[in-house]
């Protein structure tokens, strides 16, 4: 199973950046493979969380090559089993990121969170948001309500805990 995690590219906040690394540990100890955009913020502490238990994690670069990557993008390298350049740029990589996962969850954010977001609520694909952390989390209740047309708020789920959300979304996942 593969969860990418997707979220604000800065840590605005520490309690949330010590959840999402928390759901970085929590993906790895339950042995699913970790997906993110290869970038900064809330996503990277998920990657360095799930990478500080040996966790393997795959991230997916905007970027051409590892020069544009760390250059341009002033992306990190460190906390990823596997970076693979795109050269698709921001948001193009978004969609790649979430067609390559299994579910979502999804922490804070801004414009490219909710872009991620809706690519996967409209692929029908599990999505868990972390309650409390920020952005267009604090919208997302209301996007789901006047875009659900096909059932697809039945895969959302919420929670302000890293354990939990993580077992709910890769249990929907399973299913």
């Amino acid at each position: 199973m593969k969860i990418a995690v997707c979220g604000a590219g800065d840590n605005t906040d520490k309690e949330t950046a010590e959840k999402a690394f928390n759901i970085g540990k929590e993906i790895a100890s339950n042995g699913i493979l970790l997906l993110t955009g290869a970038c900064n913020g809330y996503p990277y502490e998920a990657a360095k969380g799930c990478f500080s238990v040996l966790g393997k994690v795959f991230g997916i670069s905007p970027a051409k090559d590892k020069r544009e990557h760390t250059e341009r993008y002033k992306f990190p390298t460190d906390a990823f089993s596997e970076i693979e350049f795109t050269g698709l740029g921001i948001p193009g990589r978004n969609f790649a990121l979430v067609k390559e996962a299994d579910a979502a969850i999804i922490i804070g954010g801004q414009i490219g969170t909710l872009n991620e977001f809706t690519i996967a609520f409209h692929a029908k694909k599990p999505i868990g948001i972390l309650k409390g952390s920020g952005g267009i989390t604090e919208i997302l209740d209301k996007v789901i309500e006047i875009c659900d047309k096909n059932g697809e708020k039945e895969k959302v789920v919420f929670s302000g805990e890293p354990k939990e959300l993580v077992k709910a979304v890769s249990s929907i996942a399973k299913q």
